[in-house]
């Protein structure tokens, strides 16, 4: 059985435990499907939850079994054998705690592939979408340095082909956006609860399956601190594209006044406008939506924990 533990310079350390033989390979799925294929027979893997999910749906198309642990387990046993944090160590633990305890880990199931190919469509998109921002603020930029360039008859084809990026990253969005579409809607999550909130799409639900690990969140104040909506001023380490679901949360349910949560919005909005009444428009709408985000959070943080 085999042990998988992400390096921090993109290589995979790979642990044998029968062999008690730890490998290094790139972190890339050329890579591993030719470790895969160089195994005679079929062999469990083990991983943490959360990152390597091209890696767990690649072994589980494979035929190899798939379990996943939450990565505080692991990191409870490497403090308790008081060993020094490493790739090799990591890997070697997962495959110490596979072997002594498997009933700590969890079998990769349907649920289990559906969020893994949801994660994978989902930061795609979102690296997709940043490209195209980027893309049309260099032709913002392009149109202005042209006017002041003698170029001839370049100055329309390079405008074109700066367009024509946009017009492909516009495409690949799009598609994203669809298979985004089609996987939530088979999600658990989706069926049991986000599709029962008005104002929520499969784009939104989509980033909240992807971006809350709930196997490996301990209580719903950990969920709210990773989603950034801590009082706490300054630099926080959070994550940035749930933040980013939980504000468009916000816009649909203001949008389409949904039961509960818009009623929840109007409410809080009222209170900290009379309570603060020195406080600007601004102000009070982005504690009004922090406050209802922090709701909503708690509520998933919930169903989640409920819906196998």
């Amino acid at each position: 059985m085999f042990a998988v533990d992400w390096a921090v310079k993109k290589k995979l350390r790979i642990y044998d435990s029968k062999k008690d033989k730890l490998t290094t390979i790139g972190a890339t799925i050329e890579e591993f499907r030719k470790f895969l294929k160089k195994q005679k027979n079929h062999n469990p893997f083990y991983f943490e939850e959360g990152g390597g999910d091209s890696f767990k749906l690649l072994a589980y198309r494979n035929g190899d079994p798939v379990f996943t642990i939450p990565g505080k387990k692991t990191k409870d046993l490497r403090e308790e054998l008081k060993i020094e944090k490493s790739d090799e160590a990591d890997a070697m633990i997962l495959g110490l705690i596979a072997k002594n305890k498997p009933d700590e880990f969890y079998k990769f199931n349907e649920a289990d592939i559906l969020t893994c190919q949801i994660k994978l469509t989902f930061r795609n998109r979102c690296t997709t979408e940043q490209n195209m921002v980027r893309e049309k603020l260099r032709l913002f930029a392009l149109k202005n340095q042209v006017e002041l360039l003698n170029l001839d008859g370049y100055k329309g084809k390079l405008l074109e082909q700066k367009e024509g990026v946009i017009k492909s990253l516009q495409a690949e969005f799009e598609g994203q956006t669809k298979t985004l579409d089609k996987l939530v809607k088979k999600h658990p999550y989706w069926r049991n609860y986000f599709k029962e909130i008005k104002g929520i799409g499969p784009a939104v639900a989509g980033g909240l399956i992807a971006e809350i690990n709930i196997r490996n969140t301990s209580t719903k104040y950990d969920l709210c601190s990773y989603a950034g909506m801590k009082k706490k001023k300054g630099n926080q380490n959070f994550n940035h594209k749930l933040k980013r679901c939980l504000y468009f949360f916000a816009d649909g349910i203001i949008k389409h006044r949904t039961p509960v949560w818009r009623d929840l919005y109007d409410n809080i909005k009222v209170y900290y406008r009379e309570k603060h009444s020195n406080w600007s428009k601004g102000k009070v709408e982005n504690y009004t939506r922090k406050f209802v985000q922090t709701k909503f959070l708690i509520e998933v943080y919930k169903r989640m924990k409920g819906i196998k």
